[in-house]
């Protein structure tokens, strides 16, 4: 949609208006499956206009778009996005803002290890720092390809997650290549003994609390 010219911060009411009644049927969809939907790219971006101008229609529309979907159970996630790709909430850091800014319980952030790769001073320690506005995590390597074609130090993600005692959800997000189904092998591969190790020693630390 953002490309297309509609998105969360149009200028335009109509269009505004538009986009916001997508997402109302997307929360009626994801009631019943999942109850989570990602705010990336479709927010839009700052360019020419002042950024709290931008902000302030993003908290407009962000808070009616919550309000339709908590009755419903339905989380909202701010997903910070590189600079190369949107100009408006980088960081994890800057989601965090919008969220407290926002201030509705059902908006949180999905962050991104790629993204934070780029724009992150250390992926770990803002995890760590974020965490209690965390409920969703993409999991790629350095070049977006699948976990352990890059440079990324995933046993410190998992290490600094287990300090905060994360149960929430991860996936991966990468590109199809060399191919789909050798991306999807090459993921399962390296992350399944990050994750088995991770919930046995998540589960050893709820039995010694």
């Amino acid at each position: 949609y953002a490309d297309g010219g509609l998105m969360l911060t149009q200028e335009d009411p109509s269009k505004r208006k538009e986009i916001i009644s997508i997402f109302k049927d997307l929360i009626d969809l994801a009631e019943n499956f999942g109850r989570q939907i990602n705010i990336g790219r479709v927010r839009g971006k700052v360019e020419n206009r002042r950024l709290e101008a931008v902000e302030d229609l993003f908290v407009e529309v962000t808070r009616e778009l919550c309000a339709y979907a908590q009755p419903k159970n339905v989380t909202l996630l701010i997903e910070p996005v590189n600079r190369y790709e949107t100009d408006f909430i980088n960081t994890v850091a800057e989601g965090k803002a919008l969220v407290e800014k926002v201030g509705m319980k059902n908006l949180m952030i999905m962050a991104d290890v790629f993204h934070m790769n780029i724009e992150d001073k250390t992926i770990g320690h803002e995890l760590v720092r974020n965490i209690r506005f965390i409920n969703y995590i993409h999991l790629a390597d350095s070049n977006r390809l699948a976990p352990g074609q890059g440079h990324l130090d995933f046993q410190d993600i998992f290490n600094k997650l287990l300090e905060t005692g994360y149960d929430g959800w991860v996936s991966a997000e990468i590109l199809p290549k060399p191919s789909p189904d050798i991306a999807a092998k090459q993921t399962a591969v390296f992350l399944l003994p990050y994750i088995k190790n991770y919930n046995k020693n998540l589960a050893g630390l709820s039995k010694s609390m």
